[in-house]
């Protein structure tokens, strides 16, 4: 008995340390992140339980009479009766909500507005209801039965997507202006009071380690400047210039169990840098760390950001990189600078409000090192600012290569090809051997040599971890001239992001991500339907699995 006793301990005492090392292997540091969706695509991300926040904001409408061919307001003109494009006009208060109308005559030609959603196939239907304050008169249209409508409530049945929901709003009382509007699915009537986020939304982002808010903050776009512009949570719709509210991001991340990551508007203050890192040590659970960095891709000509980061640079050094005589090259040597300076002042005030909890991000074009060693020693800036920075990130995307112009004739007989086309799209993503490309081996080791290698060796040079700020497929073209229109060419690979196979490349692209030396990435995007210029979604609907999505959470799990 007593042997038997030796042996059960000594038993446990293997299996224990068997559960240690396969817990240990199970989180092997393959920690792995999403984008957020873009403010377009809230309809389709669904986020909120309260969908009026994803509407697109106020349309301003006038009457036409239609049958006799003329306006009923002055100066309405039937092509823009639905629209006549003076949302800047709408008298709002500070949150967004309208105040008034404009009577028949003044100067705006308006007479009504509407709040309205471009809807998916995928938005949630069934029944719903409105709730708001105030003193107003207020419609539902679209594919819809209204079932009972009250002063303050409206219940209805929203049948199909088929066409756009809308409010529309003809009259508001001043005194009493209409307010606090919400709308609600019916299955959520018992927690929508107590409960911001979308259940089946927050169970697909507690699968991740961190959420990298950029499309949410508008940051490609964003004129946000100072801290009173910004959007609160009371705000009345987000699909605005000033994206997301900082509270709603953090509450996000805290339900999720995420770490944050935060970037900044490249117009941003000094003032708005330590009051947003004030609000996120205020109101961020735990000890969580936040990922920050200064706007977004500032070296993409494409973004308002880095042509202001060179004018900003010209002005404080007119006379820096006049060795490089390309007139383009200079002018992104100069606002890589420019980006380093900024960077730089802004991690040192996050890091005095939130210490070792914030890890500051510089990012530059993976393909091209030259730009990683200019942020790091930023010599117009007062040099190595390395010593700032605790990452740096890159974009490693696979794919990309396969749809250029000189690759289009292949790609097109793939996609006339049916099921035997997707397949060798597939050979070429896995193996290589079948498109152009200036690497062997297909397009998944094309990004690990061309987008990873090179940059391991510049994180370890300056003592930094080499991050993904974003990352996965990338099969969409947009650029000329190998921007692609063809249709069939758009439904391939549009089905290919949906195809068991792509659940197999991803398995194998993250796993060499992190063989390679990579740490966090961040995987572009999140939830959002599917398109002729995003086809980079992990799911096309909230609470639903995919072959992605299956490969991300195993790569988590460490299977």
């Amino acid at each position: 008995m007593k042997l038997s006793i030796k042996v059960l301990k000594s038993s446990l005492c293997v299996l224990a340390l068997f559960v240690i090392s396969s817990t240990s292997q199970a989180t092997p540091g393959n920690r792995l992140g999403y984008n957020t969706s873009g403010l377009h695509h809230l309809a389709s991300s669904n986020p909120f339980i309260d969908i009026f926040k994803i509407s697109r904001g106020w349309i301003t409408s006038c009457e036409f009479n239609w049958q006799a061919n003329k306006p009923i307001d002055p100066g309405c003109e039937k092509k823009k009766s639905f629209n006549t494009k003076e949302s800047e006009k709408v008298a709002v208060d500070r949150n967004g909500w309208p105040t008034r109308l404009p009577a028949r005559g003044e100067a705006p030609i308006y007479t009504s507005i509407n709040a309205i959603w471009d809807m998916p196939d995928n938005f949630p239907v069934g029944r719903h209801f409105v709730t708001y304050e105030g003193d107003a008169d207020i419609k539902v249209h679209g594919d819809v039965e209204i079932i009972r409508q009250v002063p303050g409530r409206i219940d209805f049945n929203l049948r199909s997507a088929k066409r756009n929901l809308r409010l529309h709003i003809t009259r508001i009382n001043q005194r009493n202006y209409i307010r606090n509007i919400k709308v609600i699915p019916q299955k959520y009537a018992g927690i929508y009071t107590r409960q911001t986020f979308n259940p089946e939304y927050l169970k697909t982002s507690r699968n991740f380690n961190s959420i990298r808010f950029m499309p949410w903050q508008n940051t490609k776009l964003t004129k946000l400047a100072e801290w009173h512009q910004r959007a609160t949570p009371q705000t009345a719709f987000y699909n605005h210039n000033a994206g997301m509210p900082v509270e709603t991001m953090i509450d996000m991340a805290n339900q999720s169990q995420a770490d944050p990551w935060f970037s900044m508007p490249h117009l941003a203050s000094n003032d708005f840098y330590r009051k947003f890192a004030q609000t996120v040590k205020t109101r961020l659970h735990g000890g969580r760390k936040v990922y920050v960095e200064n706007s977004n891709e500032i070296w993409n000509s494409m973004y308002p950001a880095t042509h202001d980061a060179t004018r900003k640079a010209l002005k404080l050094w007119p006379r820096g990189k006049l060795d490089i005589k390309n007139v383009g090259s200079r002018r992104l040597f100069l606002a890589l600078n420019y980006n380093a300076k900024r960077s730089r002042e802004m991690c040192r005030i996050f890091k005095q409000v939130l210490g070792n909890r914030a890890i500051c991000v510089v990012s530059a074009y993976g393909s091209a090192p030259k730009m990683a060693e200019e942020l790091m020693t930023c010599p117009l800036a007062g040099g190595n600012c390395f010593k700032d920075f605790d990452a740096y990130a890159v974009a490693p995307y696979f794919g990309d290569y396969i749809a250029r112009i000189e690759n289009r004739p292949l790609v097109k007989r793939w996609a006339a090809s049916g099921n035997n086309g997707m397949n060798q799209l597939f050979r070429e993503i896995m193996n290589g051997g079948l498109a152009k490309d200036a690497y062997q081996g297909g397009a998944i080791e094309n990004a690990i040599q061309d987008r990873v290698v090179k940059n391991v060796a510049i994180a370890k040079k300056y003592g930094v971890k080499l991050l993904a700020y974003e990352g996965g497929q990338h099969l969409l073209r947009v650029d000329r001239p190998h921007v692609i229109r063809d249709p069939k060419i758009f439904s391939m690979f549009a089905n290919a992001n949906r195809n068991p196979q792509m659940g197999r490349a991803y398995s194998k692209y993250l796993n060499a991500w992190n063989r390679a030396g990579g740490g966090m990435l961040m995987h572009f995007n999140g939830i959002a339907a599917i398109d002729d210029r995003n086809y980079f979604p992990m799911l096309e609907k909230a609470g639903t699995r995919s072959p992605k999505l299956n490969a991300m959470t195993n790569y988590i799990r460490g299977r």
